[in-house]
């Protein structure tokens, strides 16, 4: 196989490190999020608040849904082995390369406005540590449905659209791994225009956030030094060090697409190798992150 193309005529995944890389990741990912996921609803309401348990336990969902994309990608990847060419139609148009494009889709969007949810709520707890956690719950839990329904509502109405149709009027055209990858129709580029603006928001206002929730504490600190401060100062660099991870598994695939916008064409293999490579990690490290950094630093907040 071509060493630039992630895909050949014969398989969907051309090299051994992609197809370790995604059993690897979606098995990590599928048993990490459930773990975190589990351990949150045994555990949560005895070590942190209902409202933080929320957020991460939905943070750890958007992340498993990439597991469930990986696990299907990969097992096509062993059933069209060594004759992809043959059944390349058939496989991007079938009801499980569809559905992967919305696990993909969505868990990607999401685990971003995830990131920016808990960024607000942890800023709005050093704001204003004296509300009330019953409040705090409901508009997250609020904020939190709205969130899926539109998300769902903006992955779904693509992808529907380019259900039974031929590969430019899909929403990933002819990409293997079934990811957005449609520039040539108007529509699904102003889609994907659009998706990769309201990530970059996402991120941008996410900084913003942290960085005004590190100025906060770190005020708050050096005025007052007690227990309840020095958490949160550690919660703040534990959700630093989270975002970072994130951003970085995420640039390689903004770098691309705002490369695609510019040039008005999408290079399909380089994007597919950082979406294998890249996004999932992020899904497949995250869960591990949150254990190794002590969730229970997030008690009665």
């Amino acid at each position: 196989p071509d060493l630039d193309s992630a895909s050949s005529c014969e398989n969907i995944l051309a090299h051994i490190s992609l197809r370790l890389a995604v059993w690897i990741m979606g098995i990590a990912a599928f048993i990490g999020n459930i773990l975190v996921i589990a351990v949150h609803r045994t555990n949560g309401n005895q070590r942190m608040s209902k409202a933080t348990e929320l957020v991460f336990s939905n943070l750890a969902l958007s992340d498993f849904l990439m597991s469930l994309y990986l696990f299907i990608i990969g097992a096509a990847d062993v059933i069209y082995r060594d004759r992809y060419a043959q059944h390349a139609e058939e496989w991007l148009s079938s009801p499980a390369c569809f559905i992967a494009s919305f696990l993909i889709s969505t868990s990607s969007l999401m685990s971003v406005i995830m990131m920016l949810f808990i960024s607000i709520d942890r800023y709005a707890i050093t704001a204003n540590p004296f509300a009330s956690s019953d409040e705090r719950y409901k508009r997250t839990k609020i904020a939190l449905i709205v969130g899926w329904l539109l998300t769902c509502t903006f992955v779904g109405i693509p992808i529907i659209m380019s259900i039974n149709q031929i590969g430019d009027r899909r929403l990933h055209e002819f990409s293997s791994i079934c990811s957005p990858s449609n520039l040539s129709e108007t529509f699904f580029s102003a889609w994907t225009f659009t998706f990769v603006i309201i990530q970059l928001f996402s991120w941008t206002t996410t900084l913003i956030v942290y960085a005004m929730l590190l100025v906060s504490v770190r005020k708050t600190q050096r005025s007052v030094r007690s227990s309840a401060q020095s958490r949160n100062f550690a919660i703040a660099i534990r959700l630093s060090l989270i975002l970072i991870t994130d951003l970085i598994a995420w640039l390689p695939v903004y770098v691309i697409s705002a490369m695609a916008i510019i040039q008005g064409r999408l290079n399909i293999f380089t994007l597919q190798f950082a979406v294998i490579l890249a996004i999932p990690l992020n899904s497949a490290i995250n869960p591990y992150i949150y254990t190794a950094t002590g969730t229970a630093c997030f008690n009665r907040l």
